[in-house]
């Protein structure tokens, strides 16, 4: 038995950093929230909404620095190997870019993004629905750098850091393995709670 019919990057991640947090979290539906979840929550609806109306600085600032993608929040479900798939970009450019944003005050590196799990499983899904190989797909990502101001409240510093990385067929290859093996995890999980 399956809570979820797909894998998605969030769940993956969620079950191997914890199957006690994948519980929490999926089977008990506990939102994950802090100060700094909820900012980014709030400039990524923001980004999504351009046309909305604000006056909140915070997403104004976000509006001016991060360009509009053709799409936004690009739903995508695609098969890979056996895993049924599901994901959404923060925005996607054709023919072939997803452009990711983050905001946080940990920095991002280059070695970071190059490594990111999370864009090898964008890269796949991208690649995989335009039936296109692997290093066709371009990919950037968008760090927006916060700051706590002397109220605990989170706000943007004004400056961006943009990021391009690319994946591989050798790096679809790798992380598939552990794919499978979170899939069939979170099913055997699943059905260990059950019985």
């Amino acid at each position: 038995m399956r809570i979820k019919k797909y894998l998605s990057y969030s769940q993956y991640q969620c079950f191997n950093q914890s199957e006690e947090q994948y519980i929490k979290r999926y089977i008990d539906g506990v939102e994950l929230k802090n100060k700094y979840v909820d900012f980014g929550k709030k400039i990524a609806k923001g980004l999504e909404n351009r046309k909305e109306k604000t006056d909140d600085p915070d997403i104004l600032l976000a509006r001016k620095l991060i360009k509009a993608s053709e799409e936004s929040e690009k739903e995508i479900r695609i098969t890979f190997g056996k895993i049924p798939i599901f994901g959404v970009l923060d925005g996607f450019t054709s023919p072939s870019t997803v452009n990711e944003d983050k905001t946080s005050k940990n920095k991002w590196t280059q070695a970071m993004v190059d490594k990111s799990e999370q864009l090898t499983f964008y890269a796949i899904m991208v690649s995989t629905e335009l039936k296109i190989p692997i290093e066709k797909v371009k990919i950037n990502l968008d760090w927006l750098p916060t700051f706590e101001d002397t109220d605990e409240s989170i706000h943007l510093t004004g400056e961006i850091k943009t990021f391009k990385t690319k994946r591989t067929t050798i790096d679809a290859l790798r992380i598939y393995p552990k794919m499978k093996r979170t899939w069939l995890g979170i099913e055997s999980l699943i059905n260990d709670l059950i019985n």
